[in-house]
């Protein structure tokens, strides 16, 4: 069939142009310029003018722009953190890339990844922070940052606000030197509207979904605590016990492991041993699970706490601290343990003189040292006074090298714990063991030999088959 039947002779055929195809070529175009130049990024210059040169095009060809040239924009952002360009001139670029935001030029998801991508850029890069004026320059883009979002509807995005304000927090946290008190006081003030906005539920509880936030809010103010030290103790607790009431959170290992970290360091002060200790060794765990290398700093604490609470089970052969006992950082806390589960006084002395660089460096063990010699004792002088009716005072204090004085509120606690069934005879500095004592003492040793043979007993016949 002639295809000259779909229009008449003599009718001339008029092409009409597609505005849309041109568009398109005019995307593609624009598009081609950006992957090529994206592919010269190392060679700065070359770089740089070729982004330059795609914006202006960008928005000669659109009104206020496209996404072309917002991607354009960010990547002379990072390309300036790179290579520790000035901040102005990071900061410059900065902010006509967040002017593409609040105009609304690009989606919600894409602006809320691409600035998390430049601020994970600025928070990386140590060359970048130390060159282009560190702290200051992340705290001035985080501000533009927040600055932006709340400009227009457009740009409102709580989810990324409420993750800036969070770096911003702990930048803060982190920062040395300055005026410490006006930091600390811009940093509560931070925290405090954070919180706020995390409780907004029907009862002035916690919204559910924001539970993970809420525990990394908590986690910076007991960091705050702890720096500021003294006055902050109880709010301190408090902030714990909040922590503790939060339910509907998955939080990172790392934030889970530090508020644990923080719960156990504040029972080890309340002396309550035995909660510093289950504490610590869920702060051990997320530590280790995060990869964090203040896993071992955590475990040396974690042993402290064990001996103090005078358990019969090594912490340090769990499969999880195990792999740590070898560590030069663990190894003091490793021969102080053998000294203490085999009750020898002079070892444990001895260990405390030759590890005390590594035992007394640490201000935190530092504090608890006397509170370990006092029921290192406690717990050799009652194996010591065990096999004995009556034993003198003054010998007792001679063989651990301790004042009668404190030998004497030693065995006084003994007694009034009931783990002594005696009385103390102080005309004549002497210590009298009622018989109940001598006997159980008699009956766990017995108990002890029958338990080693048969284990003896047990590993012979597996031998023999």
């Amino acid at each position: 069939m002639d295809d000259d039947f779909m229009y008449e002779d003599g009718e001339d055929f008029v092409y009409e142009e597609d505005d849309g195809a041109e568009d398109e070529e005019a995307d593609l175009g624009i598009e081609n310029k950006y992957y090529n130049a994206k592919a010269q990024q190392d060679d700065f210059g070359t770089a740089v003018g070729e982004f330059k040169q795609l914006i202006e095009e960008d928005n000669a060809q659109t009104s206020g722009g496209s996404e072309w040239g917002f991607k354009a924009t960010k990547q002379l952002v990072k390309l300036h953190i790179r290579n520790q360009k000035p901040p102005e001139e990071i900061l410059g670029y900065y902010d006509q890339m967040l002017g593409y935001v609040s105009r609304g030029i690009v989606a919600r998801n894409e602006a809320e990844r691409s600035i998390n991508d430049v601020l994970d850029t600025l928070a990386s890069s140590a060359d970048a922070t130390a060159a282009a004026g560190g702290h200051d320059l992340a705290y001035r883009a985080y501000t533009a940052t927040l600055g932006a979002l709340k400009q227009t509807a457009a740009a409102r995005n709580d989810r990324l606000a409420l993750r800036t304000s969070l770096r911003l927090a702990r930048l803060l946290m982190d920062q040395k030197g300055g005026n410490e008190g006006a930091r600390y006081a811009e940093l509560e003030a931070l925290l405090a509207r954070l919180k706020a906005e995390c409780m907004r539920g029907p009862r002035g509880d916690p919204v559910a979904e924001l539970g993970t936030q809420l525990l990394e809010i908590n986690a910076l103010y007991l960091e705050l605590f702890e720096a500021r030290g003294g006055e902050s103790a109880h709010r301190l607790k408090e902030t714990y016990l909040e922590c503790a009431r939060v339910k509907s959170a998955i939080p990172h290992p790392r934030i889970a492991g530090f508020i644990k970290e923080c719960g156990g360091k504040m029972f080890m002060r309340e002396r309550n041993w035995q909660e510093a200790q289950n504490s610590l060794f869920e702060a051990f765990k997320n530590y280790d699970e995060a990869g964090s290398p203040h896993r071992i700093r955590v475990l040396k604490y974690l042993v402290l706490s064990s001996m103090l609470c005078e358990t019969e089970i090594s912490l340090l052969s769990s499969p999880e601290a195990k792999a740590y006992e070898s560590d030069p950082a663990i190894i003091a806390m490793t021969v102080m343990v053998r000294a203490y589960e085999s009750q020898d006084a002079d070892a444990f002395e001895r260990v405390l003189v030759a590890h005390r660089a590594e035992i007394h460096d640490d201000p935190f063990i530092r504090g608890f040292i006397d509170d370990l010699r006092r029921t290192f004792r406690t717990q050799a002088m009652e194996a010591a006074v065990l096999p004995y009716t009556s034993i003198y005072i003054s010998s007792l204090a001679e063989r651990f090298q301790t004042p009668e004085a404190d030998v004497e509120s030693i065995l006084f606690e003994l007694i009034l714990d009931g783990r002594l069934n005696a009385a103390i005879d102080q005309q004549r500095g002497l210590l009298v063991l009622e018989n109940g004592t001598a006997d159980a003492a008699h009956y766990e040793a017995l108990s002890s030999w029958a338990r080693n043979v048969e284990s003896l007993m047990r590993s012979s016949f597996g031998a023999l088959t």
